[in-house]
């Protein structure tokens, strides 16, 4: 027994500590990023949002998520949390794609890279709450958007970097026809594995990752784009702890295809595609002959459409979408000299389909009326529905002003859950059910914006405040695996909560200093009935205060300076009261779910990139850059160790504790 307490102990470290008690025992208008002498984001409230991924190159990180997390109502990423939680959203209420097809999980290093290589995508859309026509979904939405133009010549970009190599092709074939491939690779342990784990006592971590993206563009007429995509990612971590001969592993991928027609101009357009994506997580721990095993895997295949058809003062747009959805959720395996447990899998096969309309009306006096319903089937042991209406009223009075109201319902069939709720790889989807409910929200928001001395400047203000019913948490822990029969649904309990807070953004758009701060003011509570007795909390994403400061300054042709400070309140975690072995049992008492919070997170970024002279095609720069350049501690767990009587000692655990430099040599031609 002590054995197997080892390996799971060593399971908690490969989740980089995550808190493992789970509830065990207790509108934006448009975003844009031009060139380095144009303003780095123009930021307002009507509906989706357009980012430039090129142009990233002038940031301390150019990967595009993490630049996401620097506007308003988006948390600030610790060094731990992976994913993207938007207005109090969990990562996993979000709806990502390239190209239209939906990826379960877009992050490598636990956030510090997203899936998406940026010399491959040419932009990124964003909007805080998801489209009507686009998916079932609580959250916001994040799609990556290929080259939609032939290129004259073949094109080719490279960037050498320390954390990561990465580049791309673009080649046409014809007049009509091109193919783009592209490309990347880090092993973090090359140059920077000292930082990692020098503070590590008898232990040891390593990651890497790659991923590769390929692509045809058809254009057989001037409106007409057809694309086929292709895309697979995977990580591999491992976690060794020398003393104990322990060797934890965790390995995790997406995979994607897609076939799209789109059809653009003119008063009808249309937007048809057929996907498959899949996830797979597995996390498999050792030590000598005794091996726990916990995979899990969604795959979907979709097929979806849209058409819009723009009159003189409406624009109506209509769309559907089938999936088809194979789920394996997470199931202990076990194997070795104390023991034999293989829990059957039990794969969940559901259906998921949507209708949507929506007309769009403009009035000749500066305001907009869009209103819409979105109607959804899901069939899974029983058949779940929802009727989703929404309605946005619009106002400009000016030209330089807007004013906006928001009201509508969004309905969500998929849940993920897991011991953690930070989105780690290690959390694993499951479908409703039933027994289990879908996710359903309401959310209602208010926004102002204005422009400000001859538009060099914008001022933002949002406030929302959403309901939340049918949220679905892990309440097991790593212990339960092997000393409990092993049940899902009675791992599970079901909660209410609530989204709230207020945005704020202040923007620079011209000049050779351009930049924005922001502000969120926000609070995520839930509530969960445990043994008949309402137990309330912060939701582990839950900041209450989060300030960005991003600046650019072009110095010349040449030489560009870039800086990103983050000032962020801790997130919440549960405290770890005491810990002892009894007999051969392990026994862990914690105190009152997410009652305890980390210290405030406060980093600053730096960036400095110079245009090297260009000689034929060939243009090239070189960037370096700081993470974390005031060596700032931020804990991204503790790492509890030492057993004295029933007493249990803590440590922070840091992912990055001082400076982190890198260099980096983009190349293109």
């Amino acid at each position: 027994m002590k054995r197997t307490l080892l390996s799971l102990l060593s399971l908690c470290a490969i989740l980089m500590y995550a808190q493992s008690d789970s509830l065990s025992t207790h509108a934006i208008e448009e975003v844009v990023i031009e060139e380095v002498r144009q303003p780095i984001v123009r930021y307002s409230m009507l509906g989706k949002s357009y980012w430039s991924v090129k142009s990233l190159q002038a940031m301390p990180m150019s990967d595009p998520l993490r630049n996401v997390q620097l506007l308003p109502g988006v948390q600030t990423a610790s060094e731990n949390v992976g994913g993207t939680f938007i207005q109090g959203c969990d990562n996993s209420h979000n709806y990502t794609t390239i190209n239209a097809a939906p990826v379960y999980y877009p992050m490598h290093l636990l956030g510090y890279f997203s899936t998406f290589n940026s010399s491959y995508f040419q932009d990124l859309t964003f909007s805080k709450s998801v489209r009507l026509t686009a998916a079932n979904r609580l959250g916001g939405e994040v799609g990556m958007e290929t080259a939609d133009t032939i290129p004259e010549k073949t094109g080719v970009s490279i960037d050498l970097g320390m954390m990561a190599v990465q580049g791309a092709v673009r080649v046409p074939i014809g007049n009509k026809l091109s193919l783009a491939v592209g490309g990347r690779y880090s092993n973090v342990n090359i140059f920077y594995d000292g930082l990692i784990n020098s503070m590590m006592e008898n232990q040891r971590i390593a990651y890497r990752f790659s991923d590769v993206n390929a692509g045809l563009l058809y254009r057989p007429s001037e409106r007409d784009y057809i694309t086929a995509d292709y895309f697979e990612g995977v990580d591999h971590a491992n976690f060794k702890v020398l003393t104990y001969m322990i060797n934890s592993a965790l390995k995790w991928g997406n995979r994607t295809a897609s076939v799209r027609w789109q059809r653009k101009g003119g008063n009808l357009s249309q937007d048809h595609s057929l996907y498959y994506t899949a996830y797979r997580s597995d996390l498999a721990v050792r030590q000598t002959d005794s091996r726990v095993h916990l995979p899990a895997s969604i795959r979907t295949l979709g097929a979806k459409s849209e058409q819009r058809y723009l009159s003189e003062h409406c624009l109506l747009t209509f769309g559907g979408e089938l999936m088809y959805h194979t789920v394996a959720p997470q199931v202990p395996q076990i194997t070795g000299s104390f023991a034999e447990v293989s829990t059957p899998v039990q794969l969940q096969r559901a259906t998921e389909s949507a209708l949507s309309a929506q007309a769009d009306f403009m009035f000749g006096n500066g305001m907009e009326l869009i209103g819409g319903v979105r109607a959804s089937a899901f069939h899974h042991e029983c058949l779940r529905w929802g009727i989703d209406p929404r309605l946005t009223l619009r106002y400009q009075p000016s030209g330089v002003a807007t004013w906006q109201l928001t009201a509508g319902s969004y309905t969500q069939y998929l849940h993920q859950v897991g011991f953690s709720s930070n989105g780690l790889p290690s959390e694993f989807w499951i479908s409703s059910s039933g027994d289990i409910a879908p996710q359903r929200a309401g959310k209602v928001s208010l926004s102002w914006q204005q422009d400000v001395l001859d538009r060099r400047y914008r001022i933002s203000v949002e406030t929302y405040i959403t309901r939340l019913t049918n949220q679905v948490e892990y309440k097991g822990n790593v212990l339960g695996l092997i000393t409990e029969v092993y049940d899902l649904n009675e791992n599970l309990v079901v909660g209410d909560g609530h989204n709230y807070g207020v945005d704020l953004m202040l923007q620079k758009n011209t000049g050779r200093l351009t930049g924005w701060v922001s502000y969120s003011w926000a609070k995520a509570p839930r509530s969960f009935l445990r043994e008949g007795v309402l137990v309330a909390y912060p939701s582990v994403h839950h900041r209450e205060h989060d300030l960005n400061v991003v600046l650019n300054w072009s110095i010349s042709g040449k030489w560009n300076l870039s800086a990103t400070c983050i000032y962020a309140t801790g997130t919440p975690y549960t405290e770890i009261k005491n810990a002892y072995i009894l007999g051969e049992n392990g026994i862990v008492n914690y105190e009152r779910h997410n009652s305890s919070r980390y210290p405030a997170l406060m980093r600053l970024d730096l960036g400095a990139s110079y245009r090297l002279p260009s000689f034929g095609r060939v243009a090239h720069t070189v960037k370096f850059a700081v993470y974390n350049a005031t060596f700032a501690k931020n804990p991204i767990s503790y790492h509890y160790k030492n057993f004295k009587g029933n007493m249990l000692y803590k440590r922070p655990v840091y992912l990055f504790s001082t400076a982190v430099p890198s260099v980096s040599y983009f190349v293109q031609f």
